[in-house]
């Protein structure tokens, strides 16, 4: 009997095929990082296509075989799954970074670097001016002062296995400066060589003070300051700096190692893929920060609204006269206003010192450390489904408090009007809960569905470390609690 062919090795011939051709094509697409993100579509397709083999040989009234997965498609399944865990694995950890054998994203082996200087131009700009710079690779240094002109000069690195080669690639791509009404239009014409990753264009760039600026690049780290325009910037990879900029900012960044940004009085946007450290000090207009971070993030003196999402992460503040240190495993606000919202579904433990205003917090997992700022208080609601809550009110505050925990240790060293009960007699292994109320106050909810909740009094200083969960009472052992009235 004739062998059944299949459309599944024709096909990811294919697939690979196709996969060689990009990557030959455009070698700054981030391919690796696809793969690594998206490779169980290569599973799912193959079932859909195996599936849909079977369905037209029924249809058609042939002979259906015995298994719909032949053994040795199931050995290659495994296979793919290894590699395609060891690609995610990987890309997410990077080790090359940390080893410095890759310089982008191909090892540089081959070649020498030619170094060449790019003379000072300058053209007339209008007081009003758009600038528009475009650079494939390399960094961007922007200055805004006191003139009606744009200044342009910089360096350019050639990578090349003859010198001559490099001269030539320097001839095809001088800088120019093109100027059509208000809009100012520096070029680097990278993209007259083929396979545009040989070179690198840093720039220093003088514009007026009042003018606007676009960047447009692939990779490049980006320094400007200095400049009353509003600013934007597109990029595949870029460092960025800004000081003094008192217009708004967008930032689209598909991969950014460091956004850093100080006194910036407009609106702030910044839009990343995949980013790691974001630095922001003195910012008067809100900030909107989307994007998938892995480094410290820290918001300080932002005076108005301060959003933060991520996949796994939202973040709402009203204003932030303080400070907030993000990362991947915690979360420390001090000297916030709310209202703050703030929801994670990932592992994180929560520390909030002297905020004032309405706080809604719920987390996956996670400490919950609050401190409220002295009287008024304002509405608190903070859960989290394993963790520890403390949480310091103030003497004198009037609140209306319940807090409680399914399975875990309940400490009240607030004292009277606090109560506590617990479920039964087996206090660790059960829930229970503390309620009460000073005056006419708002409510104050925290709860965790396992771990030990904490209710004490404000005595000013730092916050004591959260209490280690008390082990579980021995089989048949009693105790006997004496409390204070």
């Amino acid at each position: 009997m004739r062998r059944r062919g299949s459309l599944v090795g024709p096909l990811l011939v294919i697939l690979i095929g196709v996969w060689f051709l990009i990557s030959s094509l455009r070698p700054d697409l981030p391919l690796f990082d696809l793969a690594a993100r998206f490779w169980p579509f290569v599973l799912i397709g193959w079932g859909v296509l195996r599936l849909a083999e079977i369905l037209l040989w029924a249809a058609q009234g042939r002979e259906l075989p015995r298994a719909g997965v032949s053994s040795g498609e199931w050995t290659l399944v495994v296979l793919i799954c290894m590699m395609g865990s060891f690609l995610y694995v990987v890309n997410r950890h990077r080790p090359w970074q940390q080893w410095g054998f890759f310089t982008g994203n191909r090892v540089e082996i081959f070649g020498h670097p030619y170094d060449f200087a790019i003379p000072e131009q300058t053209a007339p700009a209008p007081k009003a001016a758009r600038i528009l710079v475009e650079n494939l690779r390399g960094g961007v240094h922007i200055v805004g002062a006191d003139a009606l002109e744009i200044k342009v000069s910089g360096r350019k690195t050639i990578r090349s296995l003859q010198e001559t080669d490099a001269n030539n690639a320097q001839k095809q791509t001088p800088v120019e400066i093109s100027t059509q009404g208000d809009q100012v239009v520096v070029r680097t014409n990278q993209d007259r060589l083929t396979g545009d990753d040989r070179i690198s264009t840093d720039l220093e760039l003088t514009v007026p003070r009042t003018a606007s600026v676009e960047i447009r690049g692939r990779k490049g780290d980006l320094d400007i300051s200095d400049l009353n325009g509003p600013i934007e910037v597109s990029s595949d990879e870029a460092s960025v700096r800004l000081q003094n900029i008192a217009s708004s900012v967008h930032l689209d960044l598909r991969k950014s190692e460091l956004v850093r940004a100080g006194s910036v009085k407009g609106n702030f946007e910044l839009q990343s893929g995949r980013g790691r450290d974001v630095e922001l000090d003195t910012m008067g207009g809100e900030v909107t920060i989307d994007g998938s971070y892995s480094g410290d993030l820290q918001f300080r003196d932002c005076a108005k609204q301060l959003k933060f999402q991520s996949p796994q992460t939202d973040l709402k503040v009203e204003k932030v006269p303080g400070q907030i240190h993000l990362d991947l495993g915690s979360l420390n606000g001090t000297n916030l206003v709310g209202p703050i919202r703030l929801t994670s579904n990932r592992s994180r433990d929560v520390q909030l010192e002297q905020f004032t205003q309405i706080l809604e917090l719920s987390l996956d997992r996670g400490d919950i450390t609050l401190r409220p700022a002295q009287t008024p208080l304002a509405k608190i609601d903070a859960h989290t489904h394993s963790g520890q809550i403390d949480l310091a009110l103030p003497e004198s505050a009037k609140f209306d408090l319940k807090a409680t925990t399914n399975r875990g240790d309940l400490n009240n060293e607030f004292g009277a009007p606090l109560k506590t009960g617990y479920e039964n007699d087996r206090r660790h292994e059960s829930g229970g809960s503390i309620s009460g109320g000073a005056g006419q106050g708002p409510a104050i909810t925290v709860a965790t569905d396992r771990g030990t909740v904490t209710i004490r009094k404000d005595a000013g200083g730092p916050p004591p470390p959260p209490r280690p969960p008390k082990p579980p009472k021995a089989p048949g052992v009693t105790s006997i609690e004496i409390e204070k009235h």
